[in-house]
């Protein structure tokens, strides 16, 4: 028997019988004990006690506090400031409380009637339901909207009755003016008005047969997790409603809109929406406008999409095959083959290593072995020191009932071994049977029964250590496995084979994050080996796999570069100003023809050694001021740049006009020495057909070098000199510069096989862009193509001297090469001639009066002679043979670079201006000569300035 909240028997009666807490409402309390046995009538009677306006009486925690605990519902009849139902006289002496069910119900509780009155049925509503009408029979009639209703609370135990149908449910959960109660908004038989909270989602609702909105959005409710059903339009809004957050972290809020609207269902304002909702076929929005076309989109076509917002629209990579649709360039190479065979593109286009996950496998899967220790390789596994073991492994380490069979692992039995280049199933097995250094075991969410509830609908839940329920599901025959790794989110579970296997196949990268044997890409999130990092190629599209605190690069890669480059430079720049300033000036005084040549020729080598010395300067202050520590970011765009391609040209400008001077130099003397030999005739005077003829050496010098220089640049040429080219770092295929090899098989792992095995550059760019949409004038980066030129092959911008076998431009590099030799032998066997020379005209005034004053400029001559022959030497020699090294593939030189662009080459544009000039000379020898008479004070003197 019922007495209020209490069950007992009553103490006064002996009939059995419901009596209401208002029915006891004198019994309670009043000192006696009215529930037989218990009296709990008259138990905590020390609680504050509540009288309604009907005389029923109640404790005061049952006031308002969103439960009907009396008959109708009068606990909960004034609250908020508010009347749900009405109140009135039934008699003259009674004051009843009507309940909005009772209202316009055909039946008069008040003795006025008033429960009855104001009783309208909207004249426009479309949809029927049934109703009681009468006692007599039920009917379908239009539903009653009421404008003084106010959303009472659900009383289930109300609903339950069978006569109870849409109309009294709709009575008293619609309406609503009391906004602590309002769950939402929809149209109800054509009307917008408001709805309970009360009926959302209420699981004592029987939705098949009884719903309120016209279109039923109140119970559009979904499983999110196992642990939470929610209605949709609580998802998504960065509240968590439930316990585990998955109504926030679901799949479907990844993507959302920008603009807001007010959703039908919750009362949180106005929200984005996700992308899934739009035009989805369902109303979402309080005015329908998430099914208008008013939403941003972008392509047409198969790549017609809903986006956050227009500015946002940008081409996009179209999959292989007619039928396939496309992908973001976002989330290209993300290692989720979406889009057919993008992640093989992705492999050829960055020559990514090969990532193995799985353990060789046998006995439906419960035995997994490394290959290291399979049968055969055991002669192997002696010659390690590090024989292999097999143990039983399960996760949790736990006791499951009903499951005993475990999975078998071989592995071997080393403990502290790197763990950093295996993935999947390796690591996972290896790191969680501690034989991993530095790496822990990534399983750490347990499999319980409840989690991933839309996958592996075949699961059996089963207890494990007698503590909580897990799943397994079946294999073949009777086996049962749960080798499944449960991500953060709890919503998704993947097998042991994707796991550290660098690719965030959770969505929360709750698989990867634990793992040790990646390095995260900074700005994209992407998982690369840590092997690759700081390997020389860049595979994350922001560079941070080479452009860290650990690996990061500058042009010139030591101090001594710096320092040496620097100083060079300014010496070879300064100096030979001067020998242009001075021979300059000479040139326009000389009277004999011999003169003219000469001062010509050393004006011509003066002017390419001091191209030389600004190439070295503006080298050295793109390295040291304006890229410094920063270099590696704007390395793809600096040996792209045009910048780079001019210092590049004017140094090899520089170089040859220097080179071929000296030649016509040195023959020229060789020239005047023979004739001073043989003949004694005096030089020439200085004539117009004279000057012409120098002039036009001069011109041809002067040109041929500029021809050698700027052919490798000219687009005619292209196919044969450009090296690769730089395309947006937003298709991410290509990263850095691409070379032509690379990208043909990246396309012909695109469109299918090709004939064709070289192609030109136009042709490949062509087919690349193809490979993209192009809609509408969308923000297209297929546009953005940089060509990786003849001296961009290295930071310093230098003719590319070290070609390989595979290289198209290595004919026209070994035919430079083999010219400046010959320029350097002709120039060593010229002066050496001369040397032969000078010493047999001496000979004939060797009893001279003024023979030691030709001896002394012999032995001076001389002296430059074989400074000339030296520095020409050790400049081209060496390099010379270093290239045929390089070309021969004996061994790599490219790190080499640097030393021979800065120092080794530039040498002689500081020493010729000391050989050519004796001004120049004198002022470099001052300091030293004045540093080596201070020694000699020092020495004889003991201190200086004695």
């Amino acid at each position: 028997m019922l007495c209020g909240n209490y069950m007992c028997n009553m103490a006064k009666s002996t009939d059995k019988k419901i009596i209401t807490l208002s029915e006891m409402a004198g019994w309670i309390c009043d000192g006696e004990k009215d529930c037989a046995g218990s009296g709990r009538d008259e138990t905590d009677c020390s609680t504050t006690f509540h009288t309604l306006p009907s005389g029923r009486k109640i404790t005061s925690s049952m006031l308002c506090n969103g439960v009907c605990e009396i008959w109708e519902c009068e606990d909960e009849a004034n609250c908020n400031g508010l009347t749900y139902g009405i109140y009135c006289k039934r008699d003259k002496k009674t004051t009843a409380y009507i309940h909005p069910l009772s209202l316009c119900d055909g039946w008069k509780d008040c003795a006025n009637g008033e429960d009855e009155a104001n009783c309208e049925e909207a004249d426009i509503t479309v949809n029927t339901c049934e109703t009681k009408k009468t006692r007599s029979r039920l009917l379908k009639a239009k539903v009653s909207l009421h404008n003084y209703t106010v959303c009472s609370v659900f009383d289930p135990m109300y609903f339950g009755d069978k006569n109870l149908f849409c109309k009294k449910l709709m009575l008293y959960q619609t309406n609503c003016s009391d906004e602590v109660r309002i769950g939402g908004e929809c149209q109800i038989d054509g009307h917008m008005t408001t709805i309970s909270k009360d009926i959302i989602c209420n699981p004592e609702i029987e939705y098949d047969k009884h719903h309120i909105c016209d279109d039923r959005i109140e119970r559009t409710c979904l499983p999110i997790s196992k642990s939470c059903t929610q209605h949709k339009h609580f998802m998504c809004d960065e509240v968590s409603d439930c316990k585990d957050n998955s109504d926030e972290t679901h799949p479907d809020c990844r993507t959302k809109t920008k603009s807001t609207c007010r959703r039908k269902i919750g009362r949180r304002g106005n929200l984005t929406l996700p992308l899934v909702w739009i035009s989805d076929g369902v109303e979402d929005c309080i005015n329908g406008e998430d099914e208008l076309g008013i939403w941003p989109t972008c392509g047409a076509g198969k790549t017609y999409r809903l986006v956050p917002r227009n500015e946002t629209c940008e081409n996009v990579f179209l999959c292989p095959g007619e039928e396939r649709g496309y992908e973001e360039l976002d989330l290209l190479c993300d290692g989720l083959e979406s889009c057919g065979n993008e992640n093989r593109i992705c492999s050829l286009s960055r020559s990514s290593s090969n990532v193995f996950t799985d353990l060789h496998t046998s006995s439906d899967g419960f035995i997994k072995r490394l290959s290291f220790c399979l049968k055969g390789l055991g002669s192997i596994s002696k010659l390690s020191n590090n024989p292999c073991t097999t143990e039983l492994f399960i996760f949790p380490d736990h006791q499951f009932f009903g499951v005993d069979k475990k999975s078998e692992v071989t592995l071997p039995s080393l403990v502290t071994q790197n763990c950093d280049d295996m993935f999947g199933e390796q690591y996972v097995y290896t790191s969680c049977t501690n034989r991993c250094k530095n790496s822990t075991c990534p399983l750490k969410n347990l499999p319980r029964y409840e989690v991933c509830p839309n996958q592996y609908q075949d699961r059996i839940g089963t207890i494990a250590n007698n503590e909580y329920l897990v799943f397994f599901t079946k294999t073949r025959g009777d086996n049962y496995s749960n080798k499944y790794f449960v991500c953060d989110n709890k919503i998704k579970c993947i097998d042991y084979s994707q796991v550290c296997d660098l690719v965030d196949d959770c969505g929360d990268a709750s698989d990867e994050i634990s793992c040790t044997n990646h390095f995260r890409c900074k700005a994209s999130r992407l998982f690369i080996p840590k092997i690759e990092k700081c390997d020389g190629n860049f595979d994350c599209p922001d560079l941070s796999d080479e452009c860290n605190d650990l690996c990061s690069k500058e042009i010139l890669k030591n101090p001594f570069l710096k320092v040496s480059s620097m100083i060079i430079g300014s010496m070879a720049v300064v100096a030979n100003l001067i020998t242009l300033a001075r021979n300059s000036m000479a040139l326009v005084r000389c009277k004999n023809s011999v003169a003219l040549v000469n001062k010509t020729l050393v004006i011509i080598v003066s002017f390419g050694d001091f191209l030389v010395g600004c190439y070295l300067l503006v080298v050295t202050i793109y390295d040291s001021v304006i890229f410094g520590k920063s270099y590696c970011l704007y390395q793809i765009k600096w040996v792209t740049s045009g910048i780079c391609s001019t210092i590049g040209v004017l140094s090899t400008v520089g170089v040859q006009v220097s080179l071929f001077a000296m030649v016509g130099l040195s023959l020229v003397r060789l020239n005047g020495a023979r004739n001073s030999v043989n003949s004694m005739k005096l030089p020439g005077e200085v004539t117009e057909v004279k000057c012409f003829r120098v002039a036009l050496v001069a011109i041809c010098i002067v040109f041929a070098s500029i021809a050698i220089a700027i052919i490798p640049i000219v687009n005619a040429f292209e196919d044969f000199f450009v090296n690769g080219v730089r395309f947006s770092e937003k298709l991410r295929f290509f990263l850095g510069t691409s070379k032509k090899q690379d990208i043909l098989l990246v396309i012909e792992a695109y469109y299918g096989r090709m004939k064709e095995t070289s192609l030109c550059w136009d042709t490949i760019i062509s087919m690349v862009r193809s490979m993209f949409s192009h809609d509408f004038g969308y923000n297209d980066h297929t546009s953005v193509v940089t060509k990786l030129d003849f001296y961009g092959n290295d930071g310093v911008c230098l003719f590319k001297y070290f070609v390989n076998q595979n290289d198209p431009q290595k004919y026209y590099v070994w035919t430079i090469l083999g010219i400046n030799l010959i320029c350097f032998l002709l120039i060593s066997i010229s002066y050496f001639l001369i040397s032969l020379f000078t010493k047999s005209s001496a000979k004939p005034l060797a009893k001279s009066p003024v023979h030691r004053l030709i001896n002394r400029r012999n032995r001076k001559m001389n002296q430059k002679i074989a400074v000339i022959i030296s520095t020409d030497f050790i400049s081209w020699i060496p390099f010379s043979f270093t290239c045929v090294l390089h070309s021969m593939e004996i061994l790599d030189a490219t790190p080499w670079y640097s030393l021979f662009s800065m120092i080794i080459l530039p040498i002689n544009s500081v020493i010729n201006p000391m050989l050519y000039d004796d001004v120049v000379a004198g002022v470099v020898k001052t300091p030293f000569c004045f540093l080596r008479n201070r020694i000699f004070e020092l020495d004889v003197f003991g201190h200086f300035g004695t």
